[in-house]
C-alpha cells in the first residue's frame, strides 16, 4: 500500500497531459478553443485578448450579397 501514493502521483501527470491534448484537438476541430485556454493565454500573453477580439470582429463581419446586376468581385 505504500507504493500506491507515488504511483497515483506520477499517474496524474500523463493523465492531465492527455486531457489537455484532448481539449486541444477538440478545440481545433470545433474552432472554440479560446474560451477554454483564455485564462492561460492572458497570463502568458496579455495582448492576446485584443487579438482575439479583433479575430471575433472579423469573423462576425458579413459580406453583403451581390445584386443581380453587380459585376463579379475581383
Amino acid at each position: 500500500m505504500d507504493f500506491l501514493a507515488p504511483v497515483a502521483t506520477f499517474a496524474c501527470v500523463p493523465v492531465s497531459l492527455a486531457v489537455f491534448a484532448w481539449f486541444a484537438v477538440r478545440a481545433r476541430r470545433r474552432g472554440s478553443g479560446h474560451s477554454l485556454m483564455a485564462p492561460f493565454e492572458d497570463i502568458w500573453d496579455p495582448s492576446a485578448h485584443r487579438t482575439h477580439i479583433e479575430i471575433q470582429v472579423q469573423e462576425n463581419r458579413t459580406t453583403r450579397a451581390p445584386s443581380p446586376g453587380d459585376p463579379p468581385p475581383p
